[in-house]
């Protein structure tokens, strides 16, 4: 009874997971509740989807129509079109069956690409039978939200017994993010492209796609950090700089091949070298990542109240992707400039992550912007605590990114006036905004046009 209830619930997981071959809205989202009913008519799509090529639909409404059509009316010259349909179907599959591909696949993804950018998927096949394999294809049916195939026709490729061979798709993303991919799904439709036979292998991968950024061919600090350049706050680097300070007691945790062993064999204890600490420029940029809420049509109002949805005003994330890429734009001038750079994502949480020299390198900093998502609510600022104002503005130079303004954002800008630190402010709008501000617009910001700040 024990192996049963597991085997239950193993397929009812399945189940609720969607096929493995096909992208369905949710599938592969845990700790979300997915609709027993929506992912039944998902299956039935997708293995129509899979089983049926667009020309198999539409003959398959014709022959439907036509079995009806002759069953009631027995003497219907309709009755001779019915055996010759079914005689083209039972041939088709007869011969599908007959060379039914036996395949072996391996997909090659590029693991990061870039927003917008365009990139190949590599395919290599094998054929396993003795039999030619005939019109094969692969991912098709390959469909994700801003993952767009640029090809311009599906490339189909006919293998010999035991031949292998290599064949690549292109593609582009159009939106930063994490997209998980389908496994990679094989077809053919020989020989009169009604039915779709095929083979899946492996398991679904992962592409991060980074968000599309500006490199600045210059950068301005905020007014009175230039000048004091040169006091910038010390962070402790010990053992980058080849200064020697002196020798400490080994604790655990320090490099062994700082260990002294001269002196280490005179105390006859571990000795560690200790070298002056460099001072390293820090610079700290705080984004806002809490969405606006703007008017929402009566069409839209009208489409959620008939969806069941949750009313409530219309999002526009396009402000939001500008402030990642100009985030990834000054962090990474920064970064270049031998910076290291705090990052404060403020939101309903506070997202810190730190780049620049010995610390996050710039792919995983990337990686990071990729998966960040935007929240809602007014409160944005409220979860940054004095001791973060002060960790902020003890940094050299601080960058503040704006959606809005509001009470929230002027309260946080004056609080790291008070501080004494260098503040320079950047609002992503279309419409101006206060004198302490530099407004861009989006539009500038995703074309590239902001190359100098």
């Amino acid at each position: 009874m024990r192996k049963m209830a597991d085997r239950c619930r193993r397929f009812w997981e399945g189940f609720l997971s969607g096929p493995r071959w096909f992208s369905a809205p949710s599938c592969g989202k845990k700790g979300r509740y997915v609709s027993s009913s929506l992912m039944l008519f998902v299956w039935i799509y997708a293995l129509l989807d899979r089983v049926l090529t667009p020309q198999g639909r539409m003959f398959g409404a014709v022959y439907l129509a036509i079995a009806f059509y002759s069953m009631i009316l027995t003497r219907s010259p309709a009755v001779v079109l019915f055996f010759v349909l079914s005689g083209v179907i039972f041939f088709n599959l007869v011969a599908g069956l007959l060379f039914f591909p036996c395949i072996r696949i391996a997909r090659k993804v590029p693991a990061r690409v870039s927003c917008g950018s365009e990139f190949q998927i590599f395919y290599t096949l094998f054929n396993r039978s003795f039999l030619p394999c005939f019109d094969l294809a692969a991912d098709t049916s390959l469909s994700l939200k801003n993952l767009k195939c640029t090809d311009q026709a599906v490339s189909r490729m006919t293998l010999m017994p035991k031949q292998e061979g290599t064949f690549s798709r292109r593609f582009r993303i159009l939106r930063r993010g994490v997209y998980h991919l389908p496994c990679p799904l094989i077809e053919t439709g020989f020989p009169f492209q009604l039915f779709k036979l095929s083979r899946t292998a492996g398991q679904s991968q992962q592409i991060i796609c980074h968000p599309a950024y500006t490199r600045l061919r210059s950068l301005k600090l905020p007014d009175g950090s230039a000048k004091n350049n040169e006091s910038m706050n010390t962070v402790s680097s010990e053992g980058e700089s080849m200064d020697f300070y002196g020798c400490r007691e080994y604790r655990t945790g320090d490099d062994p091949r700082k260990i002294h062993w001269v002196a280490s064999a005179k105390r006859a204890q571990f000795v560690v070298k200790e070298f002056q600490e460099e001072k390293l420029s820090r610079a700290a940029l705080v984004m806002d990542n809490s969405l606006v809420a703007g008017r929402e049509s009566v069409l839209s109002f009208l489409k959620k109240l008939f969806q069941l949805k949750p009313i409530g005003g219309r999002y526009d994330d396009t402000l939001f992707e500008a402030a990642v890429s100009l985030t990834a734009s000054i962090a990474t001038s920064l970064s270049e400039s031998d910076f290291i750079v705090d990052i404060f994502a403020a939101g309903s949480e506070i997202h810190h992550f730190r780049t620049g020299r010995n610390y996050m390198t710039q792919e995983a900093f990337l990686d990071l912007l990729a998966s960040l998502k935007p929240t809602t609510g007014l409160r944005r600022f409220s979860r940054i605590t004095p001791e973060d104002v002060s960790g902020i503005a003890s940094s050299g130079a601080v960058y503040l990114i704006l959606l809005s303004i509001d009470s929230e954002s002027e309260k946080l800008y004056k609080s790291l006036v008070r501080t004494g630190a260098p503040v320079r402010v950047f609002l992503i709008s279309s419409k101006g905004g206060p004198a302490w501000v530099e407004t861009l617009r989006a539009d500038d910001i995703l074309s590239g046009k902001a190359g100098e700040l």
